[in-house]
């Protein structure tokens, strides 16, 4: 049931997005900017946010505001942190 949601939801955004041409190239940039932002934060932050596919799919998803998230969470301790 919740693959048949999900596959709902997937083409009802692709479907949103095919009938507004100006709306794509908007999340493109902030998908590409929220996704470069992960990678020059992992430069200056020590311990860095480990990037795998959950970070990443944020990134992607939310863009900057995604980022944004992350950072907050992993300087606060509360997620995208390295146990050891």
């Amino acid at each position: 049931m919740e693959l048949i949601v999900l596959l709902l939801m997937i083409l009802m955004v692709l479907v949103l997005m095919l009938r507004s041409e100006a709306v794509l190239p908007a999340l493109l940039i902030n998908t590409i900017v929220g996704l470069v932002l992960l990678f020059l934060t992992n430069l200056v932050l020590i311990p860095p946010i480990p990037i795998n596919l959950f970070t990443i799919l944020i990134c992607a998803v939310g863009g900057v505001v995604g980022w944004l998230v992350i950072l907050i969470l992993h300087v606060l301790g509360i997620a995208f942190y390295i146990v050891v």
